[in-house]
């Protein structure tokens, strides 16, 4: 699939062969005998050379400034030289974690599915004080940001709800001129009148966790104080919002974590057995179980159909199959295949200097506020993990480990520069972090999953091309 000098991919679909180009970031299709003389070459059975002098359309490809022997010589963010600027006058959300308590007790969430060394549940809470600060600090470090975000995040932060109302007004005041938009991630079943009709009032994004029907939702999340299924009291709670709010119940996102060891069916039928859920929206991932102890298991009943709703959801993209037949799980799936396209802008070739895609700016998107004040990459790490926490409110965001994880491929640099993923690596600093240290072994290990990623995206680019232009199809984008 791949070669250490020249850096390029090759794959088949059932019509055409291709070649995606990594100095170009492009593909472009190829002939069946170019496509075994590049395979061959990527399998060191076959040296380029004789590859390009046994086909004119290998000289060919060259000359247009294919297949470029081309690497980056030094690892470094473009963003490097510019980031305490960008942190210092462009932050653009801050996450409170607001409690590190909950009512539930979620087998995948990060407080519990790991092996007892890090992270797990307390009754510690942020101050008020400290929280205040946090929304000072957006406003100090967003000069160049018109519109900023401040998230709710625990825990549970709805067992924070008093406190929530006072950061709310506190943020309208302080961060006055801007456009604030407000989000949190909740459980549900603390969601009242009064809380509703603040949220409502205060146009507070809500993002309630529900993952499929009754069987998919009560294997994972249980109640902390029985251990008994949650889904009936947040089912009875959306329904009761949807007639009681039902311009607010559209607004509302549902954070659907699908558990890929149960039936795809048993997710999915929530839509069927309960119509009212049709109506909101649904963001939809398979649990995250890097620093996991027990990794996910794939059924079949799940990857099956899986593919095959992936597959409706494309061939309405294709207009194809109405939009109405389509699983809310996969619904909108053309925003998601829009930008997987517009990750194939061409590139003249690959600079001197540069770095895989994949890690963010630290702390420029989404930076996590601990109830100790510490500064986190994001939620969707551990805060207690030294390299992940890069500041504290106190002292600031501390630049030599915004510089060390703005350039995490650095521990791998090697392997990165002869890889053909280079454009469309999807492995952020959290890959690296095996219990509290940046390991490079350990970013190595996803690789091969990052890799299968990166194939996907050329995959699902190629099909649109060739629904367009072979089958005559447009696309609703």
């Amino acid at each position: 699939m791949e070669s250490a000098k020249y850096l390029f991919c090759v794959f088949k679909t059932i019509n055409n062969c291709y070649l995606y180009d990594t100095n170009r970031n492009q593909f472009i299709e190829i002939s069946e005998s170019v496509f075994s003389k590049l395979q061959a070459v990527s399998h060191g059975t076959l040296l380029m050379d004789d590859a390009e002098n046994s086909s004119d359309e290998i000289r060919v490809l060259k000359e247009k400034g294919y297949l470029a022997d081309r690497h980056v010589q030094v690892i470094e963010h473009p963003y490097t030289s510019s980031v305490e600027v960008l942190l210092k006058r462009r932050l653009q959300k801050v996450t409170l974690q607001l409690t590190q308590n909950c009512n539930f007790r979620c087998s995948y969430c990060h407080y519990t599915s790991n092996d007892g060394g890090q992270r797990t549940h307390s009754n510690r809470r942020m101050s008020l004080e400290l929280a205040k600060k946090a929304i000072c600090f957006l406003q100090d470090h967003s000069i160049d940001t018109p519109e900023v975000y401040v998230g709710f995040y625990g825990g549970e932060p709805l067992l924070e709800f008093p406190m929530i109302k006072e950061l709310v007004l506190f943020a309208e005041e302080e961060l006055k001129g801007k456009t604030i938009a407000f989000t949190l991630t909740t459980n549900a079943v603390l969601l009242s009148d009064e809380i509703i009709q603040f949220f409502i009032q205060h146009d507070i994004d809500l993002l309630i966790s529900l993952d499929g029907n009754r069987e998919a939702h009560n294997k994972n999340r249980v109640f902390a104080s029985n251990g008994k299924g949650t889904f009936d009291t947040i089912i009875s709670k959306l329904k009761e919002i949807s007639e009681k709010y039902p311009s607010y119940f559209k607004k509302i996102t549902i954070n659907m974590v699908m558990d890929p060891s149960v039936d795809f069916d048993e997710i999915d039928g929530i839509f069927t057995v309960y119509p009212f859920m049709k109506k909101i929206r649904v963001m939809s991932t398979i649990v995250d179980d890097v620093g996991a102890s027990e990794k996910n298991v794939f059924s079949e009943c799940f990857t099956f159909k899986n593919r095959y709703h992936t597959f409706l959801s494309y061939l309405c993209v294709l207009n194809r199959f109405p939009s109405r037949n389509v699983t809310r799980v996969f619904l909108g799936q053309e925003k998601r295949l829009k930008a997987d396209l517009d990750t194939f802008s061409e590139y003249n070739g690959l600079p001197q200097k540069s770095a895989p895609s994949g890690p963010c700016v630290p702390g420029e998107v989404r930076l996590m506020v601990t109830v100790d004040g510490n500064f986190v990459l994001c939620e969707r790490v551990s805060e207690i993990s030294e390299p992940m926490i890069i500041g504290n409110i106190n002292s600031g965001i501390d630049m030599q480990k915004v510089y060390k994880l703005l350039n995490i491929a650095q521990t791998t640099a090697e392997y990165c520069k002869n890889c053909w993923a280079f454009h469309l690596c999807s492995l952020c600093a959290k890959n690296s972090d095996k219990a509290g240290v940046l390991s490079s072994e350990e970013r190595l290990s996803y690789c091969t999953v990052s890799k299968s990623h990166a194939k996907d995206l050329l995959e699902k680019a190629v099909l649109i091309k060739e629904m367009t232009e072979i089958y005559g199809q447009t696309t609703n984008f």
